[in-house]
């Protein structure tokens, strides 16, 4: 390992995202994004998932049967139904394309932390926790307040993955402006 790598990783190992930050206009970015991608995510899943209950409950609704609500509850057949829909959704594109639609969209790819393509163990052991929301929430803050590389959750962590971007610079966040240039005095 040479030493710029070893000055980035001992640099991760000291610190929480949550402690980096308030002041790291990269890493605001690079978390407003994925929170953008797992929005645009979660909603397609969603569709799905309301897609397939519909079809799935069309024959009971016909036969007279009662039905539960799509939206019944937070944690509810369909909930549940939409959580593992999310993960096979996730782990399979991230494996296939290294990327979801909501991660294409905010310009990310999935790679391990020695930079190669993740198996599919590795998209489904990153992606574990969103079976649930409130599981992929916690995965997130534990990501973030724990010492580590902060562009990662506590999943990638366990799998050895990270969330890379494929373009350089501020894409969400702004930079501020650079302060004007002294004017020299007149004479």
């Amino acid at each position: 390992m040479n030493k710029k790598a070893k000055a980035h990783r001992s640099e991760f190992e000291t610190s929480t995202a949550f402690e980096k930050i308030g002041t790291d206009r990269q890493l605001q970015d690079h978390w407003v994004r994925r929170l953008i991608a797992a929005a645009v995510d979660g909603i397609i899943v969603a569709v799905g998932t309301a897609i397939l209950w519909a079809i799935f409950t069309f024959p009971l609704i016909v036969a007279g049967q009662t039905v539960p609500s799509l939206y019944s509850s937070w944690w509810s057949l369909p909930a549940l139904v939409w959580g593992i829909l999310w993960l096979l959704y996730a782990s399979f594109m991230e494996f296939t394309r290294r990327s979801t639609f909501g991660k294409q969209i905010m310009n990310f790819r999935i790679i391990t932390t020695d930079g190669k393509a993740p198996t599919f163990g590795l998209t489904l052991t990153r992606n574990v926790s969103k079976i649930y929301w409130l599981l992929w929430l916690l995965d997130v803050i534990i990501g973030m307040a724990t010492v580590g590389d902060p562009h990662q959750k506590y999943t990638d962590r366990m799998a050895g993955t990270t969330v890379v971007s494929t373009i350089t610079g501020s894409m969400i966040v702004p930079t501020p402006p650079s302060p004007p240039a002294p004017t020299p005095p007149s004479v």
